[in-house]
């Protein structure tokens, strides 16, 4: 199964991410965009999320 991931290094918090994405990505507590989880990740809202992110720091990853 594949699993959107974020490299929090890179991000720069700017919540593209989650106006696309709601269900998938949230800025936590901490003010880190996260990743909620999930059974099944919508991967036309995760593409989307992938493509609008400045720093392209969001991506797939295989679990």
């Amino acid at each position: 199964m594949k699993v959107p991931a974020v490299e929090l290094s890179e991000c720069i918090r700017c919540e593209i991410c989650t106006e696309v994405a709601p269900s998938v990505f949230r800025l936590n507590d901490a003010g880190y965009i996260e990743v909620r989880e999930l059974d099944a990740y919508p991967a036309q809202q995760v593409d989307e999320a992938i493509m609008a992110c400045p720093v392209d720091c969001i991506y797939w990853e295989a679990q």
